[in-house]
Parts: structure tokens; sequence; C-alpha cells
């Protein structure tokens, strides 16, 4: 990968302020190690700036899981749990499900949803805010 600056980098990596201490990261593409440590600099520096306290980690975009993406995303949620907050990936397809059981890869310690939209309500409910849900709301 060709050297990039740090604004290209940022809208590479672009993390995202959802609501009140709550970051959002969608991953794309492929992780490498290069990518992984700006992903986890950037992520790192954002908590720090906006004093969050969840950071959702959107896999959705991700294509192929092996042993070192696998590695790469632990430790992005080891470093942000070390910061304060707490880390939730979502979008975890059934290929990569599959994948990372077959591993063998820890994931006991890493908080999961299957959608972004229930790692949000997660992030929501973990701030201690009052959710009420109509009878229609996908969230039920």
């Amino acid at each position: 990968m060709p050297s990039t600056s740090n604004s290209t980098m940022e809208i590479y990596t672009p993390v995202t302020l959802l609501w009140d201490r709550v970051l959002m990261l969608p991953i794309v593409g492929v992780v490498d190690s290069q990518r992984a440590q700006s992903i986890m600099e950037t992520m790192l520096a954002r908590i720090e700036e906006t004093e969050a306290r969840v950071v959702i980690l959107d896999i959705e975009g991700v294509e192929t899981v092996d042993t070192a993406v696998a590695n790469h995303l632990i430790k992005i949620t080891q470093a942000t749990q070390l910061m304060g907050a707490r880390c939730v990936v979502s979008g975890i397809s059934p290929a990569i499900a599959q994948t990372l059981v077959q591993l063998g890869i820890p994931l006991t310690e890493i908080v999961t949803r299957a959608t972004l939209r229930d790692a949000v309500y997660y992030a929501l409910q973990t701030l201690g805010l009052d959710i009420r849900q109509s009878a229609n709301s996908p969230l039920r």
C-alpha cells in the first residue's frame, strides 16, 4: 500500500461519533497489518478525544477473515477496553463466524451482535439510556 497522509487514513478508517460517548467504525475490504495498526491508532485517538464509553466495530464489509485478521480485531478490542471503553463487534457473517470457530479464535470476552442495529441498541443500553420501543420497532 502506498504511503498515505493522516487525513487520507482518517477517511480510510472513519471513526464516527454516533451518539454522545458512542463511536462507530465500519470496516470494509481487506484488513492487513498496516491497516489494522491504522484502525487501532485512529480508534484510540477518537476514544480519547470524545471520551467514548462504547465503540462499535462493524465488520459487515470484511470479506474474509483469517488468523491474522482475527488476531488484529482482538487486539483492537483489547486496546479499546484498556482505554475504558466497551467494544462491540457487529456484522459477523455466517461464513466469518464459521471461520472464527474453525480457527479456534477465543472470542469469549468480546461482545458481539449480529447487526449494526443490534450493536447500537446495545451501546445505548450500556450507557443507561432509557430506550422505549414501539410495537412496530425492528429491535423487539
